[in-house]
Formats: structure tokens, sequence, C-alpha cells
């Protein structure tokens, strides 16, 4: 833990035992884990409304890396902060981050903001933004099934964004079968547009809820919808993790078997033809099942191979749209 850190738990603790209370910048070291999910208190401004906003406000007229200074209340008190506005043309957002706190780092098929005191490599406090040509309720629907796997989730189906207008937010915060609050919390929104989606996930660690959580919804309530450029293609870790989310949600016994390590089983690309995509899943039975995707529709269909037993690869019955398992 650095020193920055220790400082932040070290008054964390001072506020709880002066106020009784449960504060998100708790040490993780000197303060046993709340039982309870911490309560982040959210910005003055628009929350929550019957409907959804059907149409977005206007793009900023900030330029991409224009910097400036603004407000916020954090942990009671008013802080300036120094943001950067982003805009990205080719996934259809722009946004402003706090550039002292957050690294940006601009990858082709996401951006992401991560903070300055995490191993860039293995973040616990970051900000990841991706594009989904599937509806908004669709890839809602998937990101709810898959989270429910490790986590009580809480969904608000007209949840406002200041510039963004409505949105469906998911929130991740409960362990699964409600078992106090996971050392790592979610924060999910879905920002219909017109060609799919965009999806916004604000990831951080449970002691830094009144920290990094609430500088993300700020962040989140600068999200503004952008027209997207070209035509949205699936990369190949974007596939890699669909097929091995897809393999856990249809078996859910699956991921138990992988967390005991009894049975070699993994996930890996394949070599392809140019024009699709292939993901080789090595099943606990023995199994070789080979996923072919269509980078651009999602579309995927699947074959087997069961080494010994087996005369040649055989292609299945099984479908399904990639699209609704990339977030």
């Amino acid at each position: 833990m650095n020193a920055r850190r220790k400082e932040r738990a070290a008054a964390a603790l001072a506020l709880a035992l002066l106020m009784t209370m449960l504060s998100g910048c708790a040490g993780s070291a000197a303060v046993p884990k709340p039982s309870e999910a911490p309560v982040v208190v959210e910005p003055a401004g628009p929350t929550e409304s019957a409907e959804a906003a059907e149409t977005h406000p206007a793009a900023s007229e900030r330029q991409d890396g224009e910097r400036f200074e603004d407000i916020i209340i954090l942990e009671g008190m008013e802080e300036t902060v120094r943001y950067e506005h982003v805009r990205s043309d080719g996934l259809g957002f722009e946004m402003d981050y706090d550039y002292e706190n957050f690294v940006r780092r601009s990858e082709g098929d996401r951006e992401c903001f991560v903070s300055i005191y995490d191993d860039p490599e293995n973040p616990e406090n970051y900000l990841e933004v991706t594009c989904n040509p599937q509806d908004a309720e669709t890839v809602a629907a998937a990101i709810g099934a898959v989270l429910s796997l490790d986590y009580e989730i809480g969904r608000t189906d007209a949840f406002q964004l200041e510039r963004a207008g409505g949105c469906i937010r998911i929130d991740a915060s409960e362990g699964k079968g409600h078992t106090g609050t996971p050392d790592q919390l979610q924060m999910v929104y879905i920002i219909p547009a017109d060609e799919g989606c965009r999806v916004a996930v604000a990831h951080y660690a449970w002691e830094s809820a009144e920290g990094f959580g609430r500088r993300f919804h700020y962040m989140m309530d600068s999200f503004s919808i952008l027209a997207a450029q070209g035509e949205m293609r699936i990369s190949e870790e974007q596939a890699l993790s669909a097929v091995k989310r897809y393999c856990l949600l249809s078996n859910p016994e699956l991921e138990g078997v992988v967390k005991a390590g009894e049975y070699p089983v993994y996930w890996e690309l394949a070599s392809g033809d140019g024009q699709e995509i292939v993901v080789l899943f090595r099943s606990y039975t023995g199994a070789l099942i080979r996923y072919y995707i269509d980078p651009a529709s999602g579309e995927t269909y699947v074959t087997e191979f069961v080494p010994g037993v087996s005369a040649e690869e055989t292609r299945t019955e099984e479908r399904f749209n990639a699209w609704e398992y990339v977030f």
C-alpha cells in the first residue's frame, strides 16, 4: 500500500470512530470489512426519473485533450479538480476525466482511465468504456447475468446522467447471497445510442467507494454520445472474453470446475481464415470445442471434436451472438 493510500485509510478510520458509521475509505488492515455495501453519496443534480430521455444533449464544444478546472464535492468538502476532455469519434462518446488522478489508455476497441496509484497491468480502480452494436436492454441483460454469478445486483432502468440522459445502471456492490461487501465493486452504465449502446464500467475497491467511486460518478455525468465512425468489429481479445463468459453462463457448474483445477480447462485463440475469429475451448470432458465468430455481426457457430472418439471436427446446432457477451 503506497503512502497516499495509507493516509486515506488513517483519515477514514478517524472519521469512522468519530461518527460511528462506515466510511468508504477505511484502511484494509486496520478496519474489518463491512457487512453491508458502502453508501456512496452522489452529487447533487438529476439522478433518476420515471422515463429515460429520448434525445441526448448536443456535443460539447471542447476539443479532445483540452484541459480545464472544476469544483466537486468529495467527502463533504469542495475540491478543485483538473479535467481533460476526451473525444473518441471511433467509439462515439466524449467525457471529462480527472487527469491528475487517472491515466488515459486508448485501445482500438476501448478507452480506459486507470488510477495513477494502481499497477496499470492489474488495476483495482479504473473506468472502462466500450461500444456495442446491440441494443441497451440486450446488453444490460447479458451484463446482469454475468455479474449475478458473483454479486447481488441492483438495476435502475431509468437512471439519468447529466449530459447523456437516460441509461440503464447496474450496481454490483453486494456479495452473492448477501455475504457482505466484495473486495471489488462495479458500477455499470449502459447508455443507448442510435447504433447500439455505449458501456461504461467503473471498477473500484470497496475502501475507495467514497473516493474513486465518487470521482467516477462526476466523470460519468460529463459523458455524452457521439456518432460512432465506421463499422464496429469484435477484437480477438473481446472474442476470447465473450466466449468464456458465454460458456460460464451456459454451464453454471463450469466455474467451480475451473477453480478446482482438477481437470485441464482453458480457452485460447485458434487460427482463423481472416474472415472469422476462432476461439478454442478445451472442456474438462476432453472435448475440443471451437467457436467461429464473425467479428462484424457477432454471429457465432460451434464445432466439436473429441480426440480418440470423433473422426473429425463436427459442426453442432449451437449458435449465439458474441456481441451479447462483449463488455
